[in-house]
């Protein structure tokens, strides 16, 4: 990157928000070429998918069949059956949810030039996957990463990332006052990584920390000096 040239971030959203929410439009504020692809991730997105709703339809099937064949004992029994795999169901959605969200990033970044990748929670977790697989192996930074809360929710333990070279371009930011990620798991990941960790008086969102000023000065602060 040169003098001239503004940053390039691909920005990656979490469950909540999109790619046109308030911390992309404070990396454009900030003079960032920002990229932000919308993911199929949170409870709306994720009944869009048409394997999601397929699955769902053949469990609702299954109870309806044993209405018309069986009677209502039988009713009883297929429902209670659907309730009891819900659990299961519901990990393998937030399993795919992940795939899909890298997919949809490895693509961006196959098409676009980044200089550098910005993950808030869910979409820290996105970029941990990115970084695993080698997708990214340029600077990151994770705004209160969701990577144990999204590993839990699918049902798989988590796997720290071997240390690779280029993770000490990482930076970790999270908010003391986060309800939602518990700040030691920031902690333990920047122990995994060997990465900075950042604490910042704030909650989960950073609506206090995450400002044009404040992303910018931590892009800054991972991105190698221009020439």
């Amino acid at each position: 990157m040169t003098n001239h040239q503004p940053p390039r971030v691909l920005y990656v959203h979490g469950l909540e928000s999109g790619p046109d929410g308030k911390k992309p439009r404070a990396l454009a504020e900030a003079g960032c070429t920002v990229i932000a692809k919308e993911m199929p991730c949170g409870p709306k997105r994720a009944l869009s998918d048409p394997a999601v709703l397929a699955a769902a339809a053949a469990g609702s099937m299954a109870v309806v069949i044993a209405a018309t064949r069986w009677g209502w004992k039988s009713v009883a029994a297929s429902a209670l059956a659907w309730r009891q795999g819900r659990p299961h169901f519901e990990r393998w959605i937030a399993g795919r949810m992940l795939e899909r969200s890298v997919a949809v990033q490895e693509h961006a970044l196959a098409t676009h030039e980044v200089d550098v990748v910005v993950g808030s929670s869910f979409g820290g977790a996105v970029v941990l996957e990115l970084l695993r697989r080698g997708a990214w192996k340029g600077p990151a930074v994770l705004l209160c990463p969701a990577h144990l809360r999204v590993a839990e929710r699918a049902g798989v333990p988590w796997t720290p990332l071997e240390r690779r070279p280029g993770f000490e371009r990482t930076l970790i930011v999270h908010g003391r006052e986060d309800e939602v990620v518990p700040y030691e798991h920031s902690v333990q990941l920047a122990d995994e990584l060997g990465a900075e960790l950042r604490t910042v008086s704030d909650d989960h969102r950073l609506t206090r920390s995450a400002t044009a000023h404040g992303l910018r000065s931590w892009i800054d602060h991972v991105l190698p000096a221009p020439v």
